[in-house]
Parts: C-alpha cells; structure tokens; sequence
C-alpha cells in the first residue's frame, strides 16, 4: 500500500511536468503541422483522465497494467535488417545505412483497455505490434539518461479510430464515466448531434464522429466486404495480419512518413480459434515452438511524400489521423523472428517492463499529428504510474 501511494505521489509530480518537460526540445514544422489554439490544455486534461480511468480499474494493491494493450500475446526477439540495396532516397535515420542490422524486441498484443478474450463470437477487434530497435545512433528526439532505441507502433488497421485530440479528450471522459471504465459507446451519443431524426452532417464532431463509428465498426467486423467490412481477414496468428503506424511521423527534414509491417509471405488459410480466451498466444507460441519450422520473415514499409505534396492538405492528411494515404508501400527493411520460447516467467517479466512510445527515437522520424503530440504525454504518464522501466541495452 505504501508503493501504491508512492507511485501515486510521484506520477502525479510526474504528470505535472511531463508535457512542459518533454515538449521543450520539441520543435514543430508549420510546414507539416497545424497545432489547434487549446490543444496543450486539452492534453493535460487526457493525462488526468487517464491517471483516474486507471485508478479506477486498479484500486487499491491490484497490479497495474497498460492503460492500452495490455494483454500481449508475446514479446519476441527479432532482427531488423535495413536492405542492402536501399534507394538513396529512403536512406534516412535508422534507414541511413543500407545493410544495417539491429537488435529488436517485438511487442504484439490486443488493442483493448482491458484483458479480454481475443475474440468473441459475434466479433473481433483491433490488435497491435510494437517494435523496439536497440543500439541506434543519431540525435535523439527527447533527451533522456538511458540506452538510445527507436520505437515503432502499430495496429492492424490503416487508420486510427479517432481523428485528433479534441475527440480523444471526449472519449477519454466517456470511458472514465462507464460502469466497467472500458465502453465507448457514450462517446457517439456525445458527439453525433441529430437534427430532424438525422445526423447533422454539417456539424465537423458530427462528421469525424460517423467515421469513427464506421472505422469501429470495420474493427469489429468478422467477414471481409468491401469497404464496409474488416480492414483484413482476423489472423490466426498475429504476426500473420499487416500492420501500419496509422498517425505519420516525419522521414527526414522535409517529408512525412507512415509505415507498415506485412509478412513476406501471405497469411496462411487457418481459421480463428477464438473457443481459446487467448488464440492468439497459443497460435504465435506453437509457430515458434518447432526447430524445424522456418522463422518468421516480415517486411516493413513506408509511405513518403514531400512539403510541397501536403501543402493545403494538413488538416486531413496530418492531423487527421482516420485518413488513410493511399501512396504505395516501399520496403526499407527486412524483419526475422527466430525460433524460439517467449513462454518463460523471465520473458514474460521482461514482455510487461518493456516501455513502448511513438516517441523514443530520431529526431527523423519525429511523430507529427495530434494523435502523436497526445501520445508524448499520455504514453510516458502511464508508463510512470505503473513502473518507471527504463529502457533496455540488449536482450
């Protein structure tokens, strides 16, 4: 109790000063970011909102989880390999060195603010792959007395369900004020406005509001249809699903970035176990159990464009982060997950101190948008409410 009060104590000092700590090495391109008058403010509040959603779910000595993902379904270990035959052009930050190879821990998990099946029978949900490159060298983006790594995150959608801060701080309240701390719902009613029996599509929270719901409802979906079903088949496995960063963030001086992570090889034809609570760690456990199966072989991927292609078009392709860019994927990089046995006590302890955030890394790749200037603050004040890690040095 004396711990739990303690953490309490120091997150709150913690919080106080995370946003005036962090941002001030920060700088934002105008060029490339429009930062709403408010949006500061608007921030703060979701990092108190958070602080209470989650002493709300874990009272008293209840061990303290993620305040999202927090159900892995495995932290493996990996390489990344940057290619050898790299064009010039895409030669940036921890790209810059064609053949390069890192050390990585991989992260995958359930998008959920709580630890649930990975499936139900009526539907699916969003799942997430975090990656951690160790021993990268360049300037960092925030400074920090701990070893350098770059963080990449992604979930197995193309978009993110909500569009900027000003409907984060609104779901964020939603999901403080719900029974079990976790259902959304509230936030449609808040922000859908009626008029005449029909959504008000001339009201701007209306607008982004329909297109949350019919992203939340593509999440959801268990059939792929067109462009109102699931994003991509649910996976069998997770490593199976492509994955995308959602938000951009920055590829050098003048260009933005999003990037993804497919398999080499297309997703195998093996139906959902979801009668299994937790499918998705028995699928990936099993994959890599076998010294005779081959390892896991994944490609990651970016989408570039210049100033001068977003000019006029920040609102929506920047700070909008339920727009999908529609610019094709080139591979930069090769991943390879090795055989091996992620099942252990140790690798679990080490799975649930790994710390993940858009905004451990280079000042290259330097996260852009207001979901990403959100996550600055609310990544590191939930990380500190559970358990000040730090960051590792090798495997």
């Amino acid at each position: 109790m004396v711990f739990r009060l303690l953490s309490l104590i120091s997150f709150a000092v913690f919080a106080s000063g995370v946003l005036a700590q962090s941002t001030q090495p920060i700088t934002h391109d105008p060029e490339l970011e429009i930062i709403p008058k408010g949006e500061a403010a608007q921030i703060e509040n979701i990092v108190r909102l958070t602080l209470e959603q989650m002493k709300k779910r874990y009272p008293g000595d209840k061990p303290v989880v993620r305040g999202v993902h927090p159900k892995d379904h495995g932290c493996v270990t990996a390489k990344f390999c940057v290619l050898d035959d790299l064009p010039e052009v895409y030669r940036v930050g921890v790209f810059a060195k064609p053949g390069r190879e890192y050390q990585a821990f991989i992260r995958y998990s359930n998008a959920d603010v709580l630890v649930r099946p990975d499936s139900t029978t009526d539907k699916h949900g969003s799942r997430g792959m975090a990656i951690k490159l160790l021993k990268v060298d360049g300037d960092r983006l925030i400074a920090k007395d701990e070893p350098m790594t770059q963080d990449f995150l992604m979930v197995n959608h193309p978009v993110f369900a909500f569009a900027n801060v000003e409907d984060y701080e609104v779901l964020s309240r939603v999901l403080l004020d719900s029974e079990n701390g976790a259902d959304a719902a509230d936030f449609f009613k808040k922000r859908i406005k009626i008029k005449d029996g029909m959504p008000d599509v001339t009201d701007p929270a209306t607008r982004r509001a329909l297109k949350t719901l019919g992203i939340v409802k593509r999440i959801q979906s268990r059939t792929v249809d067109g462009e109102t079903g699931a994003f991509q088949p649910p996976p069998a496995s997770p490593e199976e699903n492509v994955y995308h960063s959602g938000a951009p963030y920055l590829f050098g001086n003048d260009r933005a970035m999003k990037y993804s992570v497919a398999p080499a090889v297309a997703q195998s034809a093996a139906v959902p176990d979801i009668a299994d609570a937790g499918y998705l760690r028995t699928a990936l456990t099993a994959r890599l159990a076998c010294p005779n199966t081959k390892e896991i072989v994944l490609e990651f991927r970016v989408q570039v464009r210049s100033k001068a292609d977003l000019k006029g078009k920040l609102e929506t392709e920047i700070e909008d982060a339920c727009t999908e860019w529609k610019e094709p994927f080139v591979t930069v990089a090769r991943i390879t997950i090795p055989i091996q046995d992620f099942n252990t006590e140790a690798a679990k302890r080490r799975c649930e101190n790994l710390f993940f955030t858009p905004w451990h890394g280079l000042k290259e790749h330097q996260p852009i948008g207001g979901i990403n200037r959100l996550k600055l603050g609310v990544y590191d004040a939930s990380s500190a409410f559970r358990h000040f890690p730090k960051e590792p040095s090798g495997y």
